[in-house]
């Protein structure tokens, strides 16, 4: 598992995991989709651009998957989403174990 310095996430694979729950990740999409905001209580879509801001760590998908990925999964307390952005009715999905 590999993980930031300051375990604000870490990411297994091809999961980004949001550690500390009092924190809010930006995560940076391509140009031609919008960013995504992760809380400990949603994953949503948002018009937010990668500025700092105190509470929001920026993680930028390419960066973070070393390549352009458009498929991954994100883990925000108690519940993991899969997100395909390239799916246009219903990217983020609440997956039920």
């Amino acid at each position: 598992m590999l993980e930031n310095s300051g375990l604000t996430f870490a990411v297994n694979n091809s999961t980004i995991i949001l550690r500390d729950e009092k924190k809010e990740l930006l995560l940076v999409t391509p140009p031609k989709y919008q960013n995504i905001l992760v809380s400990r209580y949603s994953v949503e879509f948002t018009d937010m651009q990668p500025e700092r801001r105190a509470g929001v760590k920026n993680v930028f998908l390419h960066e973070v998957f070393k390549k352009d990925k458009s498929f991954f999964f994100v883990k925000a307390g108690e519940t993991e989403y899969q997100i395909d952005l390239k799916y246009t009715e219903r990217p983020i999905t609440a997956m039920k174990f």
